[in-house]
């Protein structure tokens, strides 16, 4: 298995392309500005690269943004310039893949707790430790508005070591992110050993930490990998030089016994997606660093021919700890416990209560089959009888004569033709027809066991019912938790509404919710979610396009499972990671309700507690889709009610 990527700056170096065919790079890091390159990789260099943008900004640059009195600003600005830059490559896609993954954003901008033994965690560093914080936030979120993804950190290697580093200063950044990324060198080898100094698997470390409080949610990418002497000599003279250095060259030999120990390393961490070797489309400030041509005595590097066959060898047994929930007390985890099994035994309840009415609504449908059965049975012998007399009528006017006054008869020999050409193509229709009868009768049988257990299912609906009773009582004597969200009342109808009777919406894991998308639905406020599911149906829609709905009087509708990527907008990205939650109205003019404002609030902020989202991951559907003005033009503009309906939800929150 391999996990050793490439760092590319220069894509016009020798071999560049032989080598990503060759070795088909897990990732792929790149200066972005070679259009061909990029599509080239995703036609057939190597289409499932994970492949990492970079704009180039210079350290100085990168301090004014985080020194500056709005980060956030300078965030959007960048996110919106790697949007425009080069005709929105950003944004294509050769087929249904972008060109380019995902974005990083500033690069080694901070010296980090672990940069130097007396280093100092003063004013400066908490001050722009919280800027970039900010930064990477509003940055992806620019990003993921255009369905485009961000990487965050890319620290100098051992600036930031532990887990308590990114924990204490990066709170926003890791509740936002799912890609990190991390920089790791070592000289003169990345293996742990005497008289070496390197910085490899840090990222291990750290990610145990950040693991134990937010679990799977992130996936690592070592943005930059390699063998650098500066790491070592910080302040030689010869300056930030690579494996190949002529004051100290390390032999291929021996750089590959480092890449071999680190990709067998990394292939034990599941989420690491894979490391970034610098540089491999090199530029001539990086020369010694090169992986590709010759080496200082004109032997050609052999790298990439080892490199790619690891791709051979079986994966490693992950050793990494197990991913742990975060620790909470006894009453917090009996809390959970019983919110889960009140979901499971409404379910429960809910569906044994419709059991009977499905049953008698099926009887239904067999018994209007069963004649239709009859009818179909007799279908065959029926075509057969007609092919018959159709021949006979063949052969009386094969004896006819044009002679006899019948000038007709070419004609009425052609529709004879087509005649028994019809009937023949009906035939296969027709035997298939005339099973019908056994099929219905197969179903009426299996429905006759099943109505059997109907009366059971009474029995059991009842028992779940006192159940639920008894849950819903302990959860009242336990009591919410001091600022624990709960669930609002809802009305679940997610299996009840009208759907299309073939089509179906796409469906995602949980954890690939990132957002919450407010709309509004444009009718009278009493508007019912099965006149908006049934208005959709008719469109040829699935069903439903919100996953929740809040009428006026403030009554919440759970109408889709979160697990449904519904077609809330015209973007597809925040269709596959956005919950709709709709306000049912026109707010062009007016404003919601205030139990419609209380509802939501309610809602959202037990949606991303649930969901472990912030609250600046919800959206008007006109922030992220200009090409419609819904939640209305009161969202954002004169009563402004985006900013009323955030207010109660960071109140509930107690943000």
């Amino acid at each position: 298995m391999n996990k050793l990527g490439f760092y590319i700056e220069n894509t016009t170096v020798p071999f560049l392309r032989d080598a990503l065919r060759q070795v088909k790079p897990p990732t792929i890091l790149i200066h972005a500005g070679d259009r061909t390159l990029l599509h080239d990789i995703r036609r057939e260099l190597s289409p499932a690269s994970f492949v990492i943008g970079r704009l180039f900004v210079d350290l100085q640059q990168q301090t004014a943004w985080l020194d500056s009195d709005d980060p956030e600003g300078h965030a959007r600005a960048f996110a919106e310039r790697i949007l425009e830059y080069d005709f929105r490559l950003a944004t294509e896609r050769e087929g249904d893949r972008l060109l380019i993954d995902a974005w990083m954003g500033l690069n080694e901008a901070l010296r980090g707790p672990a940069s130097f033994p007396n280093f100092q965690v003063d004013d400066e560093f908490r001050r722009r430790a919280e800027a970039l914080d900010r930064f990477q936030v509003a940055f992806r979120e620019r990003l993921l508005s255009e369905g485009l993804e961000a990487v965050a950190f890319n620290f100098a290697a051992g600036n930031f070591i532990e887990a308590s580093h990114y924990l204490d200063w990066f709170p926003r950044t890791l509740e936002s992110y799912i890609y990190l990324g991390f920089h790791e060198y070592g000289w003169p080898t990345l293996i742990p050993r005497e008289g070496t100094k390197t910085a490899a698997l840090f990222y291990r470390r750290c990610m145990e930490g950040i693991r134990q409080r937010y679990g799977d949610r992130h996936r690592v990418i070592i943005t930059e990998l390699g063998l650098a002497r500066m790491y070592k000599y910080p302040h030689d003279p010869a300056g930030d030089v690579g494996w190949l250095y002529p004051g100290e060259t390390i032999s291929e030999e021996q750089y590959w016994e480092s890449l071999k120990w680190y990709n067998d390393e990394i292939c034990r961490d599941d989420y690491v997606l894979g490391c970034c070797l610098f540089e491999v489309g090199h530029t001539g400030k990086w020369e010694t660093f090169r992986h590709l041509g010759v080496d200082n005595q004109g032997r050609p590097i052999t790298l990439m021919s080892r490199i790619a066959k690891l791709r051979e060898v079986p994966a490693p047994t992950p050793v990494t700890p197990p991913v742990t929930p975060p620790e909470e007390d006894d009453l917090a985890g009996l809390r959970k416990r019983i919110a889960r099994l009140k979901v499971k035994l409404t379910s429960a309840v809910q569906y044994t209560a419709e059991l009977p009415a499905q049953v008698t609504q099926l009887q239904q449908m067999l018994d209007d089959l069963t004649g239709k059965a009859t009818q179909a049975a007799n279908l065959s012998s029926q075509v057969d009888d007609l092919l018959a007399r159709v021949n006979q009528l063949q052969a009386q006017v094969e004896q006819m004569e044009s002679g006899d006054g019948r000038e007709d008869l070419p004609a009425l020999r052609e529709r004879l033709a087509e005649l028994k050409a019809q009937l023949i193509s009906l035939q296969p229709e027709a035997q298939q027809a005339s099973t019908l009868t056994t099929q219905v009768a197969q179903a009426r049988s299996t429905l006759d066991t099943l109505s059997d257990d109907v009366e059971e299912a009474g029995a059991l609906h009842q028992r779940l019912s006192d159940l639920l009773a008894e849950v819903e009582g302990l959860e009242a004597e336990v009591g919410p938790l001091p600022g624990e969200v709960t669930r609002p009342p809802l009305q679940d109808v997610r299996d009840t509404l009208p759907q299309h009777p073939t089509k179906r919406y796409p469906t995602r894991s949980l954890d690939e919710i990132r957002r919450i998308v407010v709309h509004h639905t444009v009718t009278r406020p009493d508007i019912t979610p099965e006149r908006l599911a049934q208005a959709l149906v008719n469109r040829d829609k699935p069903g439903i396009k919100y996953h929740f709905l809040i009428t006026g009087d403030g009554t919440i509708y759970w109408t889709q499972p979160l697990e449904t990527a519904v077609e809330q907008t015209l973007v597809s990205a925040v269709n596959a990671d956005g919950v709709a939650v709709a306000l049912a109205g026109n707010f062009t003019a007016a404003v919601p309700s205030e139990a419609q404002l209380e509802s939501a609030a309610r809602l959202i902020a037990w949606l991303l507690s649930e969901l472990r989202l912030g609250v600046e991951m919800v959206f008007g559907r006109s922030e992220l889709d200009p090409r419609v003005s819904s939640p209305g033009a009161q969202w954002l503009q004169g009563a402004r009610y985006k900013e009323a309906l955030l207010s109660r939800v960071r109140a509930l929150m107690g943000v």
